[in-house]
């Protein structure tokens, strides 16, 4: 004998129609089984094109043999409904009777079942910077992509989500007469400042190429008791530099 328990996930309309599906994994953290193998039928369901009935987009069966997480991939059946209107994707999971909930029931966020999904806007715009991308032959302070993966240092055991990043930095000279720009001056403060020194005789030093502007890095990962944590560690990634 068998009972099957149902998990919704609802995605946002406003991102629906400009919006390309990369990837798509479901996560599930399986309470402890018992002794010996349980056998467990996941299931993805999605609407008819009339929305009346649920049918059956993917099955995947599995044996669950002790506590902790699994994924799946759902990439196509998350793809398949941003192609409709209605953005709930639905998961089944059938399971032995004598098994109860295979699901914590503590309701603890750190355990609970959840989607991760990489997309891209469908429309790629520029984003304005100020300061200047740096190119081959830059000299003058420029900001200069890189790309840190998380697999190439290690980390890829407990980082689940990016799998890497765009930190970039900034590189390149500061002479006087172009820190003292603003826009490209780190502030208006700074090019006053370097107005000043660039009228003086005694001014010898040139400022320094540094970051103006930065954004967090959104991480999911594992802690030390396997749980799974969200967290958006500040001025990860430099968007752009100035003198």
């Amino acid at each position: 004998a068998s009972h099957r328990v149902h998990l919704h996930f609802r995605f946002s309309q406003e991102v629906a129609g400009s919006t390309e599906i990369l990837q798509a994994t479901l996560y599930l953290f399986w309470a402890a089984p018992g002794p010996g193998a349980q056998p467990v039928t996941v299931r993805l369901l999605q609407p008819d094109p009339a929305g009346t009935n649920m049918t059956v987009a993917s099955e995947t069966r599995l044996e669950v043999q002790r506590s902790g997480w699994t994924t799946l991939d759902v990439g196509a059946a998350v793809r398949s409904l941003f192609g409709q209107e209605t953005l709930r994707l639905t998961v089944e999971l059938e399971v032995p009777e004598d098994w109860g909930s295979p699901l914590p029931t503590d309701h603890s966020d750190s355990h609970w079942p959840f989607v991760v999904v990489q997309a891209q806007a469908r429309t790629p715009h520029r984003v304005h910077r100020r300061g200047v991308d740096c190119s081959a032959d830059s000299r003058m302070c420029c900001r200069q992509e890189f790309f840190v993966d998380f697999k190439e240092i290690g980390w890829e055991d407990w980082i689940i989500q990016p799998e890497g990043y765009h930190m970039n930095y900034c590189a390149g000279l500061c002479p006087l007469h172009m820190a003292g720009v603003p826009g490209l001056a780190a502030s208006f403060h700074t090019a006053v400042l370097n107005r000043i020194k660039a009228a003086s005789a005694a001014a010898a030093v040139d400022s320094c190429c540094v970051p103006t502007q930065r954004r967090p890095l959104s991480l999911l990962y594992y802690d030390r008791d396997s749980n799974i944590v969200k967290t958006d560690i500040p001025d990860m990634i430099v968007d752009s530099c100035g003198c």
